[in-house]
């Protein structure tokens, strides 16, 4: 563990999902790869659309198209698929197929497995202070048994109006619901520019999870700002609360 700057006293804690609290990578790349050979089989679709490079492309243009879909990744995803089967010339029928095609693969992608050192830590740190989840992702937190854990579970896309991290919204909303300063809340993440810049660009203490669970995440060649500390493990928390 490695302080920064000097810690303030911490009322809650907030936890970045994806590959903060289980690794993340493997179970999107099967995803990924399972949806595109599912959308190409149920809708006969040329053999290059088996490619998942070929959808991350199509979402990309889709990006370029509705910039105001950024913060959204449900939405974002759909109408990806809207335009590219418009492009494939096999349209669907309106965005709601597209939503229940996004379902299918929210249910894929949320077939994560948590270990059994993220459920210890997040048990004990539950019975000290309030712990909410703020993360920019769709993954199904009630698949993940760590609902009973937090306080409540911000996404942009759950959250109307809310932007993305790290803008400084779901930090503030957090602060503003633990009715809490934003300076007491301690944020907990992996990623250098979502959790760390965003969560101290809020006013919020950041504990910047060093390579994510896993060791997949940016290092600090991509940090920008340093974050309140630094910490190897999540059990490492045990140590501050």
């Amino acid at each position: 563990m490695r302080f920064n700057t000097a810690l303030q006293p911490i009322a809650a804690l907030s936890f970045d999902l994806d590959d903060t609290l289980y690794d993340n990578a493997p179970v999107i790349a099967a995803a990924e790869s399972w949806f595109a050979a599912y959308l190409t089989s149920r809708y006969r679709l040329p053999g290059y659309c088996l490619d998942v490079r070929f959808w991350t492309e199509q979402k990309k243009l889709t990006a370029q198209l509705y910039p105001q879909l950024k913060d959204d990744v449900t939405l974002l995803r759909a109408q990806a698929l809207c335009d590219t089967f418009e492009r494939l010339k096999r349209p669907l029928k309106d965005i709601s197929e597209a939503l229940q095609l996004v379902d299918i693969f929210i249910d894929k992608r949320s077939a994560v497995s948590v270990p059994p050192e993220t459920h210890r830590v997040l048990q004990r740190l539950a019975l000290k202070l309030p712990l909410c989840a703020i993360s920019n992702g769709n993954v199904q937190a009630t698949r993940l048994g760590l609902k009973d854990y937090f306080a409540f579970d911000l996404r942009p896309a759950t959250t109307p109006g809310m932007a993305r991290k790290p803008a400084a919204d779901l930090y503030l909303q957090a602060a503003a619901r633990l009715n809490i300063p934003p300076q007491a809340l301690l944020h907990v993440g992996d990623e250098p520019m979502t959790d760390v810049a965003g969560a101290l660009a809020a006013g919020c203490q950041c504990a910047w999870l060093r390579g994510g669970i896993a060791g997949r995440s940016p290092k600090d060649d991509k940090l920008f700002t340093l974050p309140t500390l630094e910490i190897d493990a999540l059990a490492d928390l045990l140590r501050l609360i």
